[in-house]
This record gives structure tokens, C-alpha cells and sequence, in this order.
């Protein structure tokens, strides 16, 4: 009967966190543009004389890289948090790449040649718990 009794408990509790904690580590905005206002930005900007920066965070934030027509970016994710994102958007503000998140995402890498001159966006996602997230962006 004890054994009953937790099972059910746990059960409900479960249910009950799922449906109130939000999940924005696994969601992908279908336009990115539409939350600039409602999230921090940040400029990504690369040191003299570099190609690549490094980004460590554990806060739900979108960064804004200038990139030209012609270069070739590069999306490294060293390491995620359980419940922390990385997703890249165009210039139009749709997604460039998969939501690559939690432990499934880190080591991945994503290269595009890119169309547009104009701002990218990468959208790190700390998830409720604000779980940690680094990332690498190259470009050529």
C-alpha cells in the first residue's frame, strides 16, 4: 500500500511539473525577430585580428552577429546543461539549424555559406534552472 501510495505521488507530481514548468531550452521560435524585445541581446563581437569567440552563459539570450554574403559561418556547441539550448536563425529571423539541446546537443557543429549580408541570430536557452551553455562561432 506504501508503495502504491509514492508511486501515485510521484506520478502526479510529474504531471503537475510538466505542465508548469515551461520548456524554452527545447522550443525553436518560428521568428526570432518577434522576441528581440522580450529577451536580452547581445552583440557578438570578435577581438582584433579573430575569427572565433567563445560564448558562456546561463541565461536565456539572444546574440546578434554581422556576417556578409559570401563568409562561412560555423555553430560549435562545446557543452550544454540538461535543460540548455543553442539555435541559429537568418536574417529573416527563421531557423537556420536544429534546437541542439541537453547532453544530445554538445559536440555538435553546423557550417552554412551564407546568402545574406545582415544579422544572424543564435538563441542560447538556459532552460527554468538556468543551466549552463558554451558555444563557438567561427567565421570565414
Amino acid at each position: 500500500m506504501k508503495h502504491l501510495l509514492i508511486s501515485s505521488l510521484s506520478t502526479l507530481l510529474f504531471t503537475v511539473g510538466s505542465a508548469v514548468l515551461p520548456l524554452p531550452s527545447m522550443a525553436q521560435f518560428a521568428n526570432v525577430k518577434q522576441h528581440l524585445n522580450s529577451l536580452t541581446t547581445t552583440r557578438v563581437v570578435f577581438a582584433r585580428g579573430k575569427s572565433s569567440t567563445t560564448i558562456e552563459n546561463a541565461e536565456n539570450n539572444i546574440y546578434i552577429l554581422r556576417a556578409k554574403a559570401g563568409q562561412t559561418l560555423t555553430l560549435k556547441v562545446n557543452s550544454l546543461g540538461a535543460r540548455a539550448s543553442v539555435t541559429l536563425y537568418g536574417v529573416n529571423g527563421k531557423p537556420l539549424s536544429p534546437v541542439f539541446a541537453g547532453a544530445g546537443g554538445e559536440g555538435k557543429s553546423l557550417s552554412l555559406h551564407l546568402a545574406k549580408t545582415g544579422d544572424y541570430y543564435i538563441v542560447g536557452g538556459s532552460g527554468p534552472t538556468n543551466h549552463l551553455y558554451n558555444f563557438t562561432i567561427f567565421i570565414k
